[in-house]
């Protein structure tokens, strides 16, 4: 590998800017439109309330696992680098590295974040890749092309155009696309409600209320039977009076189903919105063959996904690796399929014993390791014999 770069960055575009807390208030629905309307805004729109809403919700345990069940089977399938003949090349372990599963990751959060603006950030000493980070959302303004050092700037580094920086960036995304995120703010905030409500619902109602009747007057005997009543909530005991009676009330309005079923609701339409279907366990009244749907768009999601990456790959990533002296010029990327040979196996499992067989092809295709013939014709004959099967001419595998 040649190394036409140099082989240390200059200065990194991430390293410009001024950091700032995050907003922390409590997020509410008012709160994402206003924050909507400034991303949304044709003059000098800001994204850096959008994204610290994002950055809520996305400790929201359903949100992360429906993600990550989407993400997964794109960065836990096999890929390589192929030539014009669609033969491996040995320039596949470049990618095979840290940096590229990082890359990976930062390319699919473009789909739920709306872009990602990825930066070389460390080469080693033959000038090679070592690791990529991904340059601050918020301080990204993706529809001018501009990084501003302050979240609310309306001028700050053009990173298209600033050789210093462009030639070190990969930009992936549309400029005025959210992300899908956006589309769950309201369910996840309605999710967030629902849980708070029951939480404080199970505080009230969850113990059952406890009752004293007592005849006495003097403030003596009300401050012990409080006490008591007090102490009851860990101790479960009491001692009184003849004269004194404790109740027990249970609440009568239900158990909570009220709140249960708007989280039920919310986690539904999340699924449907990030994996296209609610599947395995958040499916109410489901069927074998609902769970195989909702598992076949799962499916198209990731082969969708799996394109938009092999795309990004082709036409951003390997051209700047080349323009780094890796010898990747006329490669193609590609995500390995694996095909399933098991109808074709139990065709030629059947039709073994009667035809010819190269050897060559079965291990090609079936994975196999035959090196001879084990069965000769003789040794064919006496067992089909028994089995009652016509005998062949032919040898068996020849």
């Amino acid at each position: 590998m040649t190394t036409k770069q140099r082989k240390q960055r200059p200065k990194l575009l991430k390293n410009t800017l001024i950091p700032r807390s995050l907003f922390s208030a409590k997020t509410d629905i008012k709160k994402w439109q206003t924050a909507l309307h400034l991303a949304e805004r044709v003059e000098n729109p800001k994204r850096y309330l959008l994204y610290n809403i994002y950055k809520q919700i996305g400790l929201d345990a359903h949100i992360t696992a429906q993600i990550q069940r989407r993400t997964l089977a794109v960065t836990g399938a096999d890929y390589q680098l192929v030539n014009s003949k669609g033969e491996r090349d040995d320039a596949t372990h470049y990618l095979k590295s840290m940096w590229f599963d990082r890359f990976l990751q930062f390319a699919l959060e473009s789909i739920y974040y709306g872009h990602s603006l990825i930066e070389i950030t460390h080469l080693d000493s033959h000038g090679q890749i070592v690791d990529v980070s991904l340059v601050p959302r918020n301080h990204v303004m993706p529809e001018k092309g501009i990084f501003v050092k302050e979240v609310n700037d309306d001028t700050g580094i053009a990173y298209r155009e600033d050789k210093t920086y462009s030639k070190w960036l990969i930009e992936i995304g549309e400029n005025h696309n959210l992300g899908l995120l956006n589309k769950t703010i309201p369910f996840a905030l309605f999710k967030r409600f629902a849980g708070s409500a029951w939480s404080e619902y199970a505080d009230r109602f969850g113990m059952p209320l406890r009752v004293a009747k007592t005849n006495a007057r003097d403030q003596n005997s009300l401050d012990r039977l409080e006490d008591m009543l007090v102490k009851m909530a860990s101790n479960s005991y009491a001692v009184i009076d003849k004269e004194e009676e404790i109740e027990f009330l249970q609440a009568k309005d239900g158990k909570g189903e009220v709140y249960q079923n708007l989280i039920d609701f919310c986690n539904s339409e999340i699924s449907k919105l990030i994996t296209g279907a609610v599947v395995g366990e958040a499916s109410q009244g489901g069927s074998r063959s609902k769970e195989e749907v909702g598992e076949n768009i799962l499916e198209l999601l990731v082969k969708a996904d799996k394109q938009f990456i092999t795309n990004i790959v082709n036409s951003i990533l390997l051209p700047k690796l080349e323009a780094l002296g890796y010898p990747v010029k006329d490669l193609v990327f590609e995500f390995i399929t694996q095909k399933d040979v098991t109808p074709l196996w139990n065709r030629t499992k059947e039709a073994l014993p009667y035809y010819k067989m190269d050897i060559d092809w079965l291990n090609k295709t079936f994975g196999l390791e035959i090196t001879e013939t084990r069965i000769k014709n003789e040794e064919l004959k006496i067992k089909n014999e028994k089995l009652g099967i016509k005998n062949s001419s032919d040898d068996f595998f020849l």
